[in-house]
């Protein structure tokens, strides 16, 4: 497998032929998506700082879409059928209220930030998602060609650490939506599925026998081929370089697996966190980061009620019976239909298990000295509307939502503008997915407002919005 040349020196091509500089452009572009030359141009024109290259990502993705009245933004004023059944609590930040079901967070609102103007466009899970994870709104139904933060983030800072993949998915980087996008599979995820509470975890793919990774090494030769761009003197070969020795050091250099290796904690700290398969993912995303990934995104979601059995695919789409859902899916709630079927699990719901691994994430950062240099955000992509419905749940709302974010330069117990009494839409200065994105780039030291997406029809931004006033000090 080559690229044919009209500029090959060695007969028949093969590993030692030299590739022509459009040829090499061409693989560059056709293989991974994005050209090397335009790749590299937000470093060469300054676009990062390099000042903040130790600087990572823990993206709490709360798909199906948290309901604001029930987590950060409760309206106890309003009306029976929107305020819910649940209390607002102070918080140890004077003046500012959560729900009362997050008492571990209520203690620690002086290390985050909530910004309560969150709006969107979207009500369908596919671009409300890609939206919410990319910064770029989507041209048209489901053309989710923008890739995500993390591998955007992948692509342009790396991994921290070598034998660290950049940017991993736990169980999976993002649901309704392709992460890379155009970018191509080379800046995808590396996604870790399996529950990291099981006495036998292990990362799959990481332990290949040698039969097998002799394999898997003979395709990345042939991948290595397409691009030796080195051979014409061209100087961004260290890129392509780059991803191959990246994915033969993830293969063999055992820092991943270790990482995984969660016996190494401490049980209290392990149980702080949740001895199940969603605490322990949070701390597998605090491990990783510790050995060098760069982006970690979780999609945090308990499994049980009425959406089916399973440990991947959790969600916070509560239609009907939120209230008992987001607190625990043990028993059936007695409203609920006989036909309509329950699936029990014993664990915390929803909202006490966010509350537990969120504040367990924070406080083992802070000890280590870590949150300064990594920014934690969690939340879906949407809000839930106002009205409860017929059935004790609420529905997609993109109108309003909350946010909550920390460590990275954020300004501990802030909390960014309001929606109106009812929770109906932003009272003040609305921020959109691509205000979100344009900050957590910010963040990380890339400038959103001056690096773009190469080979578009017209100049296109990594996220088309600008860092949201007041988040960081």
């Amino acid at each position: 497998m080559r690229v044919n040349s009209q500029h090959d020196s060695t007969p028949g091509g093969g590993r030692g032929a030299r590739v022509s500089r459009r040829g090499a452009l061409q693989v560059g572009a056709g293989m991974f998506g994005l050209s090397l030359p335009g790749l590299l141009e937000a470093t060469r024109a300054g676009r990062i700082d390099t000042s903040k290259s130790d600087l990572s990502c823990i993206f709490l993705f709360l798909a199906g879409g948290i309901s604001h009245f029930e987590s950060w933004d409760p309206k106890p004023e309003a009306p029976s059928g929107i305020r819910g059944p649940w209390n607002p609590a102070s918080t140890n930040v004077p003046g500012t209220f959560i729900t009362e079901k997050m008492p571990l967070l209520a203690r620690m609102m002086d290390k985050v930030a909530i910004v309560r103007s969150w709006k969107g466009v979207s009500g369908g899970h596919g671009d409300a998602s890609s939206y919410a994870m990319s910064g770029v709104m989507p041209r048209g139904t489901n053309q989710q060609y923008f890739p995500n933060f993390g591998c955007v983030a992948s692509a342009l800072l790396k991994s921290r650490a070598s034998g660290v993949a950049p940017y991993v998915g736990l169980p999976v980087a993002a649901r309704y939506t392709i992460p890379p996008g155009y970018l191509g599979p080379a800046y995808a995820a590396y996604d870790v599925d399996g529950d990291p509470s099981a006495e036998d975890f292990q990362i799959e793919g990481l332990k290949l026998p040698r039969t097998r990774f002799n394999g898997r090494r003979t395709l990345l030769d042939q991948v290595d081929d397409l691009g030796r761009l080195a051979d014409v003197g061209f100087p961004q070969s260290g890129v392509h370089d780059g991803l191959f020795d990246e994915a033969v050091s993830t293969l063999t250099s055992g820092a991943m697996q270790r990482a995984a290796d969660l016996s190494q904690e401490p049980l209290d700290v392990r149980e702080r966190y949740g001895m199940n398969i969603y605490g322990q993912r949070v701390l597998l995303a605090r491990r990783l980061i510790e050995a060098g990934a760069r982006f970690v995104t979780i999609n945090h979601a308990v499994q049980g009620g009425l959406f089916g059995k399973g440990t991947t695919n959790g969600t916070w789409d509560n239609h009907g019976w939120l209230f008992d859902s987001m607190m625990s899916f043990a028993a059936k709630p007695d409203a609920v239909p006989a036909d309509k079927k329950w699936h029990d699990y014993s664990g915390p719901g929803n909202l006490p298990q966010l509350d537990m691994s969120l504040t367990s994430l924070l406080t083992d950062l802070e000890e280590r000295g870590l949150l300064e240099k990594t920014l934690v955000v969690a939340m879906g992509e949407f809000g839930r509307t106002p009205k409860i419905n017929k059935t004790a749940g609420r529905d997609h709302y993109p109108q309003a939502g909350s946010v909550l974010l920390a460590g990275a330069g954020v300004r501990g117990g802030a909390v960014i503008g309001a929606t109106d009494r009812n929770g109906t839409a932003p009272a003040t200065r609305p921020y959109t997915p691509a205000d979100f994105g344009a900050s957590i780039y910010h963040a990380l030291g890339i400038d959103a407002n001056t690096t773009y997406y190469p080979r578009l029809p017209r100049p296109t931004r990594i996220a088309e919005g600008e860092v949201i006033d007041g988040l960081f000090g």
